[in-house]
């Protein structure tokens, strides 16, 4: 090979490898750093982006979401115009949907909603927060069953990756960051049994900060209420 080919060749392999490694770097998971051991997610306000698929029918837009431990969440949808369209307040067992622009309240226990009904997803919004804390999980451990029968999946840092329920509910965890110094995944999957897919990411996520009783109570007042089974649809 004459030597201005070889020198061509040597120059143009480097730059594959440049590119490879480059491209090889990005796509590799970096541990988190600044973790605090024993820090969790006791309230979190956040903006978002959601879609929700149930069969053939998609709904997806921006909102946000508001939680307070136990099992206390506040979820909102707004329109383009940051109007709001639909809220859902979630109360232990209790469950109370607005759609404002019909001034209808729908409200009621998870355990009255029928099989296909587009909620149900909200009724696994406990269990999805649910998961055990990254110090009790042992270096190296790839999946682990507790009482209850979740099966528990990890990734390489003890980060729970997905876990899914003795029914079949499945929910996925992705796009872990630190947040206050918490491992915090920006991007969470639910399916529920029932064929409902919601996908919630995550924008600028505020962690243990104050959240009032007000942000999570349903104001019904001027609402028509209606039990929670009527629900179709907003």
């Amino acid at each position: 090979m004459p030597s201005t080919s070889l020198s061509l060749f040597l120059r143009s392999l480097i730059l594959c490898l440049i590119v490879f490694t480059l491209s090889a770097c990005a796509t590799v998971k970096k541990p988190l750093t600044g973790i605090v051991a024993g820090r969790e997610v006791e309230t979190l306000q956040s903006s978002m982006s959601v879609s929700v698929r149930t069969g053939e029918h998609t709904t997806s837009g921006r909102g946000f979401l508001v939680y307070r431990q136990p099992d206390r969440f506040h979820l909102a949808l707004l329109s383009p115009f940051g109007l709001t369209v639909f809220e859902v307040f979630i109360d232990g067992d209790k469950i109370t949907c607005l759609v404002p622009s019909k001034q209808l309240a729908y409200s009621g226990r998870f355990s009255e909603l029928p099989p296909d009904s587009p909620l149900q997803s909200m009724a696994m919004m406990k269990w999805v927060q649910v998961h055990p804390s990254p110090a009790s999980i042992p270096p190296g451990t790839k999946e682990t069953i507790d009482p209850s029968g979740d099966h528990y999946y990890f990734d390489d840092h003890s980060l729970v990756d997905h876990k899914v329920s003795p029914e079949g509910d499945k929910v996925a965890y992705q796009d872990y960051g630190n947040v206050d110094g918490v491992a915090f995944p920006e991007t969470i999957v639910i399916s529920s049994r029932y064929g409902t897919t919601v996908r919630i990411v995550f924008d600028e996520p505020q962690i243990n900060q104050p959240v009032e009783d007000g942000a999570l109570t349903p104001v019904t007042e001027g609402y028509k209420v209606l039990p929670l089974a009527e629900f179709k649809g907003f």
